[in-house]
């Protein structure tokens, strides 16, 4: 397996979030709120991910870190007249995340959530 570094890491966001040269990338930025990846581009950003690093997608669950494409308050409402639980509250995943999952070789959440 390849040895991948922080600046690998970097390049893939910077290209794949297209992300500007002049903004910082730190270990906090938030995959959904700093780089605007959401829904369907959020899935395709890890789709990448996990390609391009070779990282082993362990427990990896895109439903704990970002709400699917067109779910909002509709699809929150029907949930709830099914009685289904729903939730718009997701765990942040970080660039400090994804490196830690990078240097591990796999994704296991409890392993890589910030503390």
């Amino acid at each position: 397996m390849a040895s991948h570094t922080w600046e690998d890491l970097e390049s893939f966001v910077r290209k794949e979030a297209c992300v500007s040269p002049k903004k910082a990338i730190t270990p906090e930025s938030t995959i959904e709120m700093d780089l605007g990846q959401q829904g369907d581009d959020a899935d395709e950003f890890m789709q990448h991910f996990f390609e391009v690093f070779g990282v082993d997608r362990g427990d990896y669950d895109f439903h704990r870190y970002f709400l699917m494409e067109g779910e909002g308050i509709l699809y929150h409402l029907l949930m709830k007249l099914m009685r289904k639980p729903h939730t718009f509250k997701r765990e942040a995943l970080t660039i400090g995340m994804l490196h830690r999952a990078l240097v591990d070789g796999k994704w296991d959440s409890n392993a890589i959530r910030l503390k």
